[in-house]
This record gives C-alpha cells, sequence and structure tokens, in this order.
C-alpha cells in the first residue's frame, strides 16, 4: 500500500493536471455536444475517445456492438491478483431537439445531449490522460478500466452489451457519475442503498369491433377501454402494493381512430412503470396485465399488455460510497460532500453494480445562485467546472485503497 508522500505526490499532479487538462476537456466536451449520436449510433463519438486514449500511448478496445470502448491503464509491474477499478461513462444522446443559443449546439436536427453524457464523457476521457500521466511518473499503484458506454437511454440498456463485450472481467469495484441539476457545481452528492429506480415501459393494445358512432350497441368501445385504463390502472395498482414500494404508473402516449365519427378498431397506450424497490417492481410487473384485462372486461374488447424489461434500481454498496466521500474530501474539501435523495429516474449502471460492488455519484453542474434546467429538457445547461470537479474525484477513487477501520 502507497504511503502518504506518494499519495501526496499524486494528489498534487492530479490536481495540477486537472487545471492543464481544463480547456482542452472543455473543448472535447464542447465538440462532442455539437455532434450527438443516439444510442447504438455513436460512431463520431467513439472515434473521438479512442483517438483521444490512443494520443496517450493507451490501448483502446471497441466493443463488439461498434460503438462504445474500454481501456485499461496499468502501472509497471501490475499485480492482475488485485484486480482493476472501473470507471463508466455513457456516451449517447436523447432524440430531443437543442434549444440553447450556444456556439456549440447540436448541429444534428433534432438529438442533443440534454443529460450530460457529454460531460461525463470528457471527465473520463481526463481521468484517462490523467492516469497515463501518473503511470509514466509512476505514480499509479492501481490498475484501472475506463468504460465508455453506449445506449444508455435506450431500453433495455446499453449497459448490457458492455457487460456481454467484457467489460466487467477482473473488476473488483466501479464508479460512476451523473450530472445533477439540483446540486451546485463542485459539490459531489451521495446515498447509500437505492439511488436510482426500476423502470420499464408499458404498452397495451386494445382490439374490438370499430364502427360508426350512431351505433355503438354493435361495436366494442375501444376509445372507451383506453379511458379506462388510463384512469384506472394506477388506482388499482396502489390498492394492491405496498406504498412503500413507490410504484408510478404514468402514460406518455394513447392513440386510437383518426375521425369524429368512427369507433375504431384498435388503440394503444404507452407509459412507463417506476418502483422505488425491486420488489414493487416484480409485483407491478405481473399485476398491470391482469388488472388490464379486468379493466376492460366491460367493454368486450381484447387487450394485449407487453411490458419491457428495462433496469432494477442503482444499488449503491455502502464502501463504495464511504470510498467516493473520501475521494471528494481529499480532492475537492470536506463542504463538497452532500447527501442527495432515491430519484425516480433510471440508470442502467445498476446492472453492473448488481455484478460488482461500487457506487454511483450525483455531480452537481448548477452555478451557484441560478436555476439550472432539469435534465431531458432542450434548455439543460451545466456549469463547465463541474468537468475538474468530476475528474478529480474519479481519478482519486481509482487510484486509491481503503484504508483499514475506516
Amino acid at each position: 500500500m502507497p504511503g502518504p508522500d506518494l499519495d501526496a505526490a499524486r494528489r498534487a499532479e492530479i490536481s495540477h493536471q486537472a487545471v492543464a487538462l481544463n480547456d482542452r476537456l472543455v473543448a472535447i466536451r464542447r465538440d462532442i455536444h455539437a455532434h450527438p449520436e443516439i444510442g447504438h449510433h455513436e460512431h463520431r463519438t467513439t472515434s473521438l475517445i479512442v483517438d483521444q486514449l490512443e494520443r496517450a500511448g493507451l490501448v483502446v478496445k471497441v466493443l463488439p456492438v461498434g460503438s462504445g470502448a474500454y481501456c485499461d491503464v496499468l502501472p509497471g509491474g501490475f499485480d492482475d491478483s488485485m484486480g482493476l477499478v472501473g470507471l463508466r461513462a455513457d456516451i449517447d444522446a436523447l432524440p430531443i431537439p437543442d434549444g440553447k443559443n450556444v456556439d456549440y449546439a447540436s448541429k444534428n436536427p433534432g438529438v442533443c445531449h440534454a443529460c450530460g453524457h457529454d460531460v461525463h464523457t470528457a471527465i473520463l476521457l481526463g481521468v484517462g490522460l490523467v492516469l497515463a500521466r501518473l503511470r509514466d511518473l509512476d505514480l499509479l499503484t492501481r490498475g484501472v478500466r475506463l468504460i465508455f458506454q453506449p445506449a444508455e437511454e435506450t431500453s433495455p440498456g446499453g449497459a448490457l452489451d458492455a457487460i456481454e463485450g467484457g467489460v466487467l472481467h477482473d473488476l473488483t469495484e466501479i464508479y460512476a457519475l451523473h450530472c445533477d441539476p439540483r446540486t451546485d457545481v463542485g459539490q459531489i452528492a451521495l446515498k447509500v442503498g437505492p439511488i436510482t429506480s426500476a423502470v420499464d415501459q408499458v404498452n397495451i393494445v386494445v382490439k374490438g369491433a370499430g364502427g360508426h358512432t350512431s351505433r355503438p350497441q354493435l361495436t366494442q368501445d375501444v376509445v372507451g377501454a383506453l379511458g379506462a385504463i388510463a384512469t384506472m390502472t394506477q388506482l388499482l395498482l396502489s390498492r394492491r402494493i405496498d406504498p412503500r414500494s413507490g410504484v408510478s404508473l404514468m402514460w406518455g402516449s394513447i392513440h386510437a381512430g383518426s375521425v369524429a365519427n368512427a369507433i375504431p378498431g384498435t388503440g394503444e397506450i404507452v407509459g412507463t412503470l417506476r418502483a422505488l424497490d425491486a420488489d414493487g417492481w416484480q409485483l407491478a410487473k405481473q399485476l398491470i396485465p391482469e388488472l388490464a384485462a379486468e379493466i376492460v372486461l366491460p367493454f368486450g374488447v381484447e387487450v394485449d399488455v407487453e411490458v419491457t424489461d428495462g433496469v432494477p434500481p442503482a444499488v449503491n454498496h455502502p464502501r463504495g460510497v464511504r470510498r467516493l466521500t473520501r475521494a471528494t474530501e481529499e480532492m475537492l474539501g470536506h463542504d463538497a460532500v452532500t447527501m442527495t435523495e432515491q430519484s425516480l429516474g433510471g440508470e442502467d449502471f445498476s446492472w453492473m453494480l448488481q455484478q460488482v460492488p461500487g457506487a454511483l455519484a450525483r455531480l452537481g453542474v448548477r452555478t451557484p445562485g441560478r436555476i439550472c434546467p432539469d435534465i431531458h429538457q432542450p434548455t439543460f445547461v451545466v456549469d463547465e467546472a463541474c468537468i475538474p470537479a468530476g475528474l478529480k474525484v474519479l481519478t482519486e477513487v481509482a487510484t486509491t485503497f481503503e484504508r483499514p477501520g475506516i
């Protein structure tokens, strides 16, 4: 285990490199932001990642799915019995138009980095550059794997592709950051246990004998059945599942018919199922088809329910949170650590945390005293001072060992 002199030298170099690389990383982040790519199509972004890391003398492997990559940074005389620390960033954008008036706004119509994945990617690239420097100075004592994951915004998420591609092999712990517009820049928000929620997509198709609206008795009322599903399903779920599971079923799209005087023969309603814990999530998935069939029974229609597996809750391990807390205190100060609550949002990093212990932290991106638009909005912006803050914390946690008794 390294001594205090080596720790001090390493931290001093990390801080120095965070300043020296800042303009370069901001430029990389803005370039990625200007050229967003949706899940499984992140080919330009992947090429940028490979190019930047190879310039630093690192060997990068593109994932078998064709986008996303990973890279190991190893100290001299690395002992593989110690395992590797994994750091993960997601690289995809959203099919949302960019609503910001900035010179690095999206050049791809209808696609935008509205969730901060451009920031995550720039930070992890910076970590790779710093780790390569530490290695060359003989200040690197741990092996680190950088994971640039595609398609986080899809369902099922690209984490499963990355896992299948072998990114978790030989890892002993894993960490990730996610931009948080509710937390001030320079702060890291943490929580032990579930920090995100389970999320699935629900598609319900209703079919019946359509016909003229003047003779409803000769038809099955598909529209009425959809309306009943839309209004009754949430109520019935709330009476069948422990409310402490925080189950939420919200509809985002409903469609049937095209004219006022014809009852359609088919219609569809689509939404998301979310839950704070795995037990409530699994029970809700089982109940929704049963409840939908009961609700539409009086209408005499056929109903087909599909619940698409999304992601489980991301559960932070106590040791992982403890390690991130200490890394934040060392590099940003004791006041930089704050607490966060569990979100009903989903995050496919959860699949990785199911196999390797670690933690997901929330990265403050809000300029103090200002209102920051929420993620998944066209106007979402970040204070770019979050980039060196995230770089310092991730590099520190990846290059340290847990101190005994802490």
